[in-house]
């Protein structure tokens, strides 16, 4: 009788591992190649044209629509080889004009990257997108670095088919009704901001209006008026619409609620208001009590009100939160120096001169050339040591 060899297990899962890679490789080559467009809008964008494109090359189609630049944008782009077409849209609105720029994208493409040219693609997106993206997905939800040391996840990665742009300015891909939704997600950064700072915003307001008027219980259209209120310091303003803003039942966004709760306590500060203000940064708290900014704002408050029992409990709760909310409410000031200087300081004054110490040393571990952090700490060794 034939003697047959007899497989242990490290043969086994060898042979298991070699017909998984067959079967893997099988899969991936029957998968339907992706055809995937970059599409943006553009006015004046000549200085950023060349980056722009040299982050999306890796796209079948790169699409720009311009929407009346007097500079080079359009000769540079076209000299890239950028598809340009060149729109009219009159009375402005973002929207309509990115409408027209995915319109314009075949419709035989399965993947549309909506960019602004200040945005670049970064290395590898095109490998993980296709890693990610599978039959029947229809958004991609991946990670976005806005500048400023905040980043997110952003959803501006959409099918073809079955979207269009929503409010006319902070504009926004919506699914048409018809359109069952199916989400793919990545973690990996694809796409990072370079913001123009020079790029006026006096247009923001009105298209602002417009949105609200068109779209009165939309929470994200309200919430981005009620921060341009603050950017351009309206408190009488922004104290009226904020109060609204948090009683509509649609505005349920927990760090939304919690970043509105703290621009009206900062608009009754600069009101000074300062026990409605002290109310709406504690209910900022309560809100949000997991997240570090609500903290950091009352801290900062109470030490301005020579508070030291509350802003030294404040900034020690700020400081225990490790995990870092990726939302664009995140406020970078409270995941440096400032919670620690703040925690330094109302030590000090509460008597805990060991503390104070430990904190400024680790305030200055993220500023560490800082004059008054320098000064502090000289300060408060020198007295302890009296």
């Amino acid at each position: 009788m034939a003697k047959f060899p007899v497989r242990g297990r490290n043969n086994v899962s060898v042979i298991e591992a070699r017909i998984e890679a067959k079967v893997e490789t099988k899969v991936n080559s029957l998968k339907k190649q992706l055809k995937i467009a970059v599409y943006a809008i553009s006015k004046k964008e000549e200085k950023f044209v060349k980056r722009f494109y040299e982050s999306a090359k890796d796209a079948d189609l790169v699409l720009i629509a311009d929407t009346g630049s007097t500079d080079k944008t359009v000769e540079l782009a076209r000299s890239l080889g950028v598809t340009v077409y060149e729109i009219s849209v009159l009375p402005w609105r973002f929207d309509k004009a990115k409408d027209t720029a995915l319109n314009l994208v075949p419709a035989d493409v399965d993947v549309c990257i909506a960019l602004d040219l200040d945005e670049v693609m970064e290395p590898g997106w095109r490998k993980e997108i296709e890693r990610v993206w599978q039959e029947g997905t229809t958004r991609l939800r991946y990670k976005y670095d806005w500048g400023r040391n905040v980043s997110f996840f952003y959803e501006k990665i959409h099918h073809r088919i079955g979207y269009h742009w929503h409010h006319p300015v902070h504009e926004y891909p919506r699914p048409d009704n018809r359109t069952v939704e199916m989400y793919a997600y990545t973690d990996m950064l694809l796409v990072s901001h370079h913001p123009d700072n020079d790029k006026p915003r006096a247009q923001y307001m009105s298209l602002l209006e417009l949105g609200i008027a068109e779209d009165p219980s939309c929470p994200r259209n309200a919430f981005h008026y009620l921060r341009e209120l603050g950017f351009y310091s309206r408190w009488e303003e922004a104290v009226k619409f904020i109060t609204k803003y948090l009683a509509m039942p649609e505005a349920t966004q927990v760090n939304e609620r919690a970043y509105a709760m703290r621009l009206l306590g900062k608009a009754f500060e600069n009101l000074n208001r300062p026990e409605e203000a002290y109310k709406w940064y504690r209910l900022a708290v309560a809100e949000a009590p997991t997240t570090r900014e609500p903290w950091c704002d009352l801290a900062n408050f109470a030490y301005t009100k020579s508070n030291w029992p509350e802003c030294y409990a404040a900034a020690q709760s700020g400081i225990a939160i490790k995990h870092k909310v990726l939302e664009f409410t995140m406020d970078p000031t409270a995941w440096g120096e400032r919670l620690y200087d703040l925690a330094s300081i109302a030590a000090w004054n509460l008597g805990l001169k060991d503390s104070a110490i430990d904190f400024c040393k680790k305030a200055l571990e993220f500023n560490p050339t800082d004059d008054r952090l320098l000064a502090n700490l000289r300060s408060m060794i020198s007295e302890t040591v009296r």
